[in-house]
């Protein structure tokens, strides 16, 4: 009943206001049209059409079509004016109720119309800064150019070239995107402007899946206004595909074909020829060419090579001098880990646009997406562990000998499979000074992996042969094996664990339905206005899936899990043994290397494990596998929010408020007994929690416009980002010991917190910007976020406490908790002009640069006198791009810095740091970070004088720059990965 209340009020409304618009229409007037470029025809997004001597206007949308829905009645002159353009005046008659057709063009703002064609690189930057210039709060707009694609691989690579966006990379591709530092999962990312599912475990969505062939621009916005969603701390990604309509011809064919050579690779495995390759064709057609249609397919393989050195951790690492006397302790590294990984991948998909436009703003439409992503990786990764397996002699601040070690060869070959699916049905329509739109979603994100994975280590006994030196004042530090001819046996390594995951899947399921709902107005008689509400409704079901087979060369005891017997016979690595391949950084050499493939090939067949005198499953340990990292969990959000817009002449204001019910349903196992009589997956129950909060969003932006061509904007807004999946629902172990006295127990418990509130976050925007009327910007800005219910996942020990309805007199609590608030803030500025005013050659030079300087500072538990900043937050962020453009020829330069950011930290709850305290050394010693990277990728094309045909080379990664985690300071590397440069070659067609 309260459903169909709800309902029957929003039609009354509906109809109350659409008779309203009837009544109005009758006194007034409407002017529609489209304005193109007059050289090439191009429709021209954020273009100005305004009513001289009044404040009514609007900007064109991105099919370069424009509506002014009320108009004074008479003859009128209309203004056109758009950034890189000269402007024009056109004069109309306007009848009362009547609805006139104003198409208009408009010419390069250059004096020199023979050398300056805006296409290319140049047109879609000039696209781009019209749109930013027309919204109404802070967003960076970026388009593809007239061939339809950007000079970048995937959504995430393009979307870090604008302003205050770095982006997470994934063996040198990037895959996650981060607004102003924030965290991707704090960050809402839409397709089309409706949300999407994730393949990932968590909130955040790899942008990886998304090639840029597929999509005509990408939003970025920093200030989110309430009719957008309030899950926004970061800000907010909006992924456009193409349209039939965004294009001036009636229909069109792209096709682009690169080749590809990959400068680090090693065969593992059945390499196949790396490329990309992409088609899309649109059309449209029917009476009045009223029916468009879009469809857009791609194929992108990569084939490379990863090698990677990780000393696990650095630790304080104690033993004697050369003179045999206690030394003082000095860091040093656990192991050296050296990791080959042959990586291919496979994407590919399909978006699909229909569209019936039963007039220029009146349509219905389908918009579809399929995209796929395969990857298989074969890796074979040594270690040579050495602290804490014998003792250290020689010692001095920088070297000594460990007196034995641990060798392990871990074999591993993976297949991970990832689909994204998205279904939209909707409608716009736009009857006179009223407009409504509706839409419904589907989508699903499924991911399934399978992976074998297989340990080889020397036995106990004979780890003395696998002494060692070690070296740690180079940065690629040594620990060399003394006995090489030893060391380097593959008979000595046996297979200790193998391990299957043969179907562990993520799977999220999205359903959306919005409606919103707009009326223009006057204010008095010359002022612009338009109202606007809406509501969305939104279920999401989320489950992660995960299952392992454990063998080992030790027999199990089933209900303790405890060791027993071992095999008698196991197997060794002499079978798999091979040369190692591919580069390794500082020169560094495994003792032993493996074929990873053989060793697939080899283990899974079943037959090989039926021989128990070589190998024994592990009941306990598989049983306790069924419910690790497992997630059960549901969230439903239902939305509605109110907005109105007053155009001034000298200023936009935007006002209103969203507020958002979340309703949360989790389903975590807990190992909740100790029995071990009992049977370990009769230990587990499945827990049920339910959870539900509504968050109150105001928000408010001024958009100002003194004098021509000069934007100040000022925003104030509240948003939100919901607690991540394995927070909320993540499987969990309560262990449990009684106390001497009754009814009161010791435990600890590690898992999720089904009660987890919601990031919220206060936002203060200010910009400045300044449009140079040839096409560009100068721009600068100040930001500031006050976030409240941080989320940090925490180790601490609480005493007297009652826990799930079990009082503990101690407790030692591992999850996350909400903690008091968080500061961000920081400065950007932009610079982007194409220099046509410089003379001949010179004037096909320009610039896009920007940069963003970010500051941030939170309170963690057990680390309060530390100045630490955010999880995952870097304090610099820049883009430099030079390019020319002239004569067909168009040379890019990209390079890109992100700063260094805090990803874990440490505390003294880990007895490794414990023990480096008492000696002298500071936790903050140990906190771990994700290095500064600056990338560097080269484009050179040249687009032939009819403009149909162009040929592209590509440069990425041009400088092997690597991805590197360190302990503390630089200097102690904890993990350095490097994927190589890449090299394209290939054509594209616009016909």
């Amino acid at each position: 009943m309260n459903v169909l209340l709800r309902l029957s009020v929003v039609a009354l409304a509906t109809s109350l206001v659409f008779h309203q618009s009837i009544l109005a229409q009758a006194q007034s007037g409407q002017i529609t049209g489209k304005v193109t470029d007059t050289q090439t025809g191009d429709l021209l997004p954020g273009a100005t059409v305004r009513v001289q001597g009044t404040s009514l206007g609007t900007a064109t949308n991105v099919d370069g079509r424009y509506l002014i829905p009320k108009t004074p009645i008479g003859e009128l002159t209309l203004v056109i004016s758009s950034v890189g353009y000269q402007g024009m005046e056109t004069t109309v008659n306007v009848a009362p109720g009547e609805k006139i057709t104003a198409d208009v063009t408009l010419q390069v703002s250059s004096t020199q119309l023979d050398d300056i064609v805006i296409t290319g690189l140049r047109k879609s930057q000039i696209d781009a800064i019209n749109r930013k210039k027309q919204a109404l709060n802070t967003k960076e707009v970026l388009t593809t150019n007239d061939i339809g694609r950007l000079p970048d691989i995937n959504v995430a690579e393009a979307a870090q070239r604008v302003s205050g966006v770095s982006i997470e990379t994934d063996n040198g591709e990037g895959r996650f995107i981060s607004i102003r530092g924030i965290q991707p999962a704090l960050n809402n990312v839409t397709l089309n402007n409706t949300n999407i599912g994730s393949t990932s475990g968590g909130r955040e969505t790899p942008l990886d899946l998304m090639p840029v062939e597929m999509i005509s621009s990408i939003e970025v916005t920093k200030a989110v206004t309430p009719d957008m969603e309030g899950s926004a701390v970061g800000g907010a990604i909006n992924i456009n595909t193409i349209s039939a309509f965004d294009k001036a011809e009636s229909q069109f064919l792209i096709a682009s074909v690169d080749g590809l050579i990959q400068e680090q690779q090693a065969d593992y495995g059945d390499d196949k020829f790396p490329f990309r390759a992409a088609v899309t064709a649109g059309k449209r057609f029917g009476e009045n060419e009223k029916f468009g249609a879009v469809v857009s397919a791609n194929f992108f393989r990569r084939d490379f090579t990863v090698s990677v050195l990780d000393p696990d951790r650095w630790q304080l690492l104690q033993g004697t001098d050369p003179n045999g006397n206690p030394s003082p302790g000095y860091l040093g590294p656990n192991e050296i880990e050296i990791q080959m990984e042959d990586n291919e991948r496979d994407r590919y998909g399909v978006t699909a646009d229909l569209e019936y436009q039963f007039t220029p703003n009146n349509s219905v439409y389908f918009r579809s997406l399929y995209t796929h992503n395969n990857e298989r990786r074969l890796n074979s990764e040594f270690e040579l562990t050495v602290a804490g397996v014998g003792e250290v002699i020689n010692q001095t601040p920088t070297s000594g000998q460990f007196t034995a070690g641990s060798g392990e060869l871990d074999l591993s070959s993976s297949d991970e499979n990832e689909d994204l699916y998205s279904f939209t049905l909707g409608t716009e329509h736009r009857l006179g000074a009223f407009s409504f739109d509706v839409y419904g979603t589907y989508s699903r994100a499924d991911q399934n992996r399978f992976n074998i994975d297989g340990t080889y280590e020397n036995p106990p006994e004979t780890e003395p042969l696998l002494a060692a030196t070690y070296n740690v004042s180079p940065f690629f530090f040594d620990i060399t094996a003394i006995n090489q001819e030893e060391a380097r046996d593959p008979s000595l390594y046996v297979l200790r664990s193998l391990n299957f995951n043969r179907n562990n899947t993520v799977q999220e399921n999205m359903y959306e339905a919005s409606i919103d709902l707009r009326y223009d107005f006057t204010l008095g008689t010359s002022i612009p206005a338009y109202i606007k509400i809406g509501g969305r409704y939104r279920s999401r079901e989320k489950t992660v899936d995960n299952a392992q087979e454990e063998y080992n060369d030790d027999r199990e005891n089933p209900l303790t899990g405890d060791n027993l017997d071992k095999v008698s016979n196991p197997y060794r690595l002499d079978q798999f043994n091979i040369e190692p391949q591919g580069p390794e950084q500082g020169g560094a050499q495994p003792n032993v290397h493996g074929d990873a493939e053989a060793f697939r090939e080899f283990f899974a067949n079943p037959e090989t494990l039926t021989d128990t005198t070589r190998i024994a499953f592990r009941p306990y340990d598989t049983a306790e596998e069924i419910y690790d990292e497992d997630i059960s969990y549901s969230e439903d959000v239902t939305a509605g929010y109110i907005m109105g817009v007053v155009d001034f002449d000298f200023m936009t204001l935007t006002a209103g408020v969203r507020v958002e019910h979340t309703a949360t349903s989790s389903a975590p196992f807990t190992l909740l007994s100790n029995d071990e009589t009992i049977p370990l997956q009769d230990r587990f129950e499945q827990l049920f929690f339910e959870n539900s909060y509504t968050n109150i969003m105001p928000s408010v932006h001024l958009k100002a416009n003194p004098f021509d061509n000069f934007i100040a904007r000022l925003s104030w807004t509240n948003t939100l980002a919901r607690p991540d999946y394995d927070q909320l629902a993540g499987t969990s172990e309560l262990e449990i010991n009684e106390t001497a006295t009754e009814g009161l127990f010791d435990g600890t418990f590690q898992g999720a917190n089904a009660g987890l509130q919601p990031y919220e976050a206060m936002n203060l925007d200010l910009s400045l910007e300044y449009y140079f009327p040839s096409g560009g910007i100068l721009s600068s800005g100040f930001f500031y976020k006050d976030i409240d219910s941080y989320i940090f996942d925490s180790e601490i020990t609480q005493n007297n406490i009652e826990f799930q309805g079990i009082q503990f007199e101690s407790l030692g609590l591992a999850r996350s908790l909400n903690l008091d608030n968080a500061i961000v803030r920081g400065v950007e500025a932009t610079y982007d002009q194409a220099f046509t005013f410089l003379p001949g050659f010179w004037n096909g030079f320009g610039i896009t640069a920007n940069v963003a300087l970010i500051d941030s500072e939170a309170e963690y538990p057990n680390r309060e006198d530390d100045d630490l900043p955010l999880i995952r937050q870097p304090n610099s962020v820049f883009n430099i791009i030079p390019y020319y453009q002239k004569y067909g020829f168009e040379l890019r330069a990209a390079i890109t810095y992100r700063s260094e950011f805090l990803d874990e930290i440490e505390s003294l709850s880990s007895g490794w740091v414990g023990d480096a305290v008492e000696a002298g050394f500071a936790v903050s010693d140990f906190d771990v970070y994700e290095a500064s990277r600056t990338a560097v990728d080269l484009t050179a094309a040249y687009t032939f004088p009819s403009q149909k045909f162009k040929i592209l080379a590509q440069a990425r990664n041009l400088t092997n720059a690597p991805e590197q985690e360190y302990r503390g300071v630089p200097e102690r590397y904890d993990r350095h990965q490097l994927f190589g440069a890449s090299y394209f070659l290939g054509f594209t067609v616009n016909l």
